[in-house]
């Protein structure tokens, strides 16, 4: 590696927060100083911007759950990021597709299968909800309460261009 090539990885190491303390001088210096974290929060607020705009929904819930920032700042200290909003926006929600959290997972899968969707995509998905996704939606919209898990029943969303407004519910009552 050449000695540009060490500097260009230990500056994204450095504001990656990932690895080792550096070795070189230089590197060592500038993860001591003020303006490493002032990158990183530039960083950070640039894929913040990027995702709220191209995100909404997703966005709005981790917002409403008090988890967005720290959420973002996760995938980008633990994932390549592309500069272009819908590699970053697609990269990030899939990152979320096995969330523990069933209206996290669900969301961001739908968001991802519906912008797959609009941007032209074939491909049919199926996206499994623990209550009714029209309900969360207008909570996001709106500001309301988000509506409880509904034990008794799944809904299953259909995003497919072939579809009225790409979209289909059904709603199946579990033995």
């Amino acid at each position: 590696m050449t000695r540009l090539e060490v500097y260009q990885r230990g500056l994204l190491d450095l504001v990656k927060r990932r690895g080792a303390p550096p070795e070189d001088e230089y590197l060592r210096r500038v993860a001591d100083s003020d303006a490493l974290a002032t990158v990183r929060e530039i960083a950070i607020w640039w894929r913040v911007f990027a995702l709220e705009a191209q995100c909404r929904f997703t966005s709005r819930l981790l917002k409403r759950l008090g988890r967005f920032d720290e959420m973002v700042a996760w995938y980008f200290n633990h994932h390549l990021t592309s500069p272009f909003v819908e590699e970053l926006s697609d990269d990030f929600l899939g990152s979320l597709s096995p969330h523990n959290d069933a209206l996290i997972r669900a969301t961001s899968q739908f968001e991802r299968a519906f912008l797959k969707v609009r941007a032209g995509s074939a491909q049919t998905f199926e996206v499994l909800w623990d209550r009714h996704p029209d309900l969360v939606f207008v909570a996001l919209e709106n500001g309301s309460d988000l509506p409880p898990a509904e034990t008794e029943c799944v809904y299953r969303l259909r995003i497919d261009r072939n579809l009225p407004g790409m979209v289909a519910c059904l709603r199946e009552r579990i033995p």
